[in-house]
């Protein structure tokens, strides 16, 4: 069991909860979608699984509180990827080579390891021929991938990604599914509604509405029962 939550919950100071009640249980390799409308606090939500605010209940990695584990091992363990990419880029190199180096840089691994991790992290998204390229003439699909290529390269155990297919065109959201589809880690999406390019890639559901958790379901419960409102239906 890699990620386990018993009763979780949270609230902004001097608000009310946003949610409270979350039990949930993935194991290595599982994929999980968590279904929200703007503003149900799915993003939130997905930050509190990362281990990044505190929360009521116990949140467990591998056995483990989040807490107890050391910064270094925690960004090897765990990796969430924002709404806004561009915002998730260190600014510390000018090349998107530079930039995907960053992280293991920081884990201080040997030189050969760091080049082997950029390069595939690279070839895997398709960006290798973009690695001089200035971080900053990127176009939003390109950043997009820059930014998860960055935190492949940390060769987490846990990937949880925002909306990730926001700024890609049905082509590259097609590609970065099937790469997805391969990655040996936990992946947990958090998105406004089921979409097409989830098929065949998230076996369970999780709907977030007005602080209550639907589920987990699997894709053929979701897509027969109706929906919350402020959930996007299903794409034809």
């Amino acid at each position: 069991m890699s990620l386990c939550a018993e009763d979780l919950g949270f609230a902004w100071p001097g608000q009310p909860p946003l949610f409270a009640g979350l039990s949930l249980r993935l194991d290595d390799g599982a994929r999980l979608a968590v279904l929200g409308g703007n503003g149900s606090g799915k993003s939130t939500l997905g930050r509190c699984l990362a281990g990044f605010l505190p929360v009521t209940g116990r949140l467990m990695w591998a056995g483990h509180p989040w807490a107890a584990l050391p910064p270094a091992e925690r960004a090897q363990a765990v990796q969430y990827l924002g709404q806004r990419p561009h915002l998730q880029l260190s600014g510390r190199g000018f090349t998107l080579r530079e930039e995907i180096a960053f992280g293991p840089e920081n884990l201080g691994l040997p030189v050969a390891e760091i080049r082997a991790r950029v390069g595939e992290a690279m070839d895997l998204l398709g960006l290798s021929h973009l690695a001089e390229r200035d971080c900053h003439h990127l176009s939003g699909g390109e950043t997009q991938r820059a930014a998860l290529a960055g935190a492949l390269a940390m060769r987490p155990r846990l990937l949880i990604l925002d909306e990730p297919m926001t700024d890609l065109d049905r082509e590259s959201r097609d590609a970065l599914a099937a790469h997805l589809r391969d990655l040996p880690m936990t992946v947990i999406f958090l998105d406004i509604g089921w979409h097409g390019w989830m098929e065949g890639l998230v076996a369970r559901h999780l709907l977030l509405d007005g602080g209550r958790f639907i589920g987990p379901m699997d894709t053929g419960a979701l897509l027969a029962g109706p929906l919350p409102e402020r959930i996007l239906r299903p794409e034809p």
